[in-house]
């Protein structure tokens, strides 16, 4: 697993649960396409969603933050319409950022009084993003590389588990109402992942699901 894409994935949560300033526009995917770029998705309240591909070169350059002022630079931009959307891609329109630094996109890193404040709260309190943590509760288990919130009150969490990639749909809700936090979504996956129970994980593979950014899926959507 490359370090750099879990790096991206702590720096970038923080657009998950809150929009990015100035916009409507939140992560509702976050995945590793190929080596060279990190997808998002990005929905407003409305329904709408547009990819963006965030070229890794600059990432690795200038370190993981840049990628924080890229995205945001980008949102800002598609809110007042002074990016461009390029063709569909997965039948969304699509964002290339590359083809936006130096004009839109600063080259290097870009640091707000925001971002200062949360990196020093962040820091003091052992965010795992700045003490070198894994992206994991259980990581002799998995690692987590991505997410995707593909269906409604469903969400693709996509990790690394025994040298392979794996997708796993775990559910937001029981019987229409959304769970409270702290419903132990990572002490049921541990229990799942469990290597002296290898059948059960088995029991939940989705054999007719087709995700190229993973070599199987499991549906755990009434079992979680």
């Amino acid at each position: 697993m490359d370090d750099h894409f879990t790096e991206a994935l702590l720096v970038l949560r923080r657009f998950v649960g809150v929009p990015l300033p100035a916009t409507d526009w939140r992560i509702r995917a976050l995945v590793r396409p190929d080596g060279e770029h990190i997808r998002i998705r990005l929905a407003d309240a409305a329904g709408q969603n547009v990819l963006v591909d965030l070229p890794t070169s600059f990432g690795r350059k200038h370190g993981s933050w840049w990628y924080v002022g890229a995205l945001r630079r980008t949102a800002g931009g598609l809110a007042v319409g002074t990016v461009p959307v390029a063709a569909e891609r997965q039948g969304i329109p699509y964002v290339d950022v590359a083809e936006l630094v130096g004009s839109v996109v600063p080259e290097a890193a870009e640091v707000t009084l925001d971002d200062g404040i949360d990196y020093l709260v962040a820091d003091l309190a052992g965010d795992p993003l700045w003490h070198g943590a894994t992206p994991s509760a259980a990581p002799e288990l998995y690692v987590l590389t991505g997410f995707d919130y593909h269906h409604p009150g469903v969400v693709r969490v996509y990790l690394d588990h025994e040298g392979r990639t794996i997708g796993v749909d775990l559910p937001l809700s029981d019987d229409g109402r959304l769970r409270p936090v702290q419903w132990w979504a990572s002490t049921k996956l541990i229990a799942l992942l469990n290597p002296e129970e290898p059948t059960t994980l088995a029991a939940h593979q989705t054999h007719d699901a087709h995700d190229p950014l993973c070599e199987a899926v499991y549906d755990l959507t009434e079992w979680a």
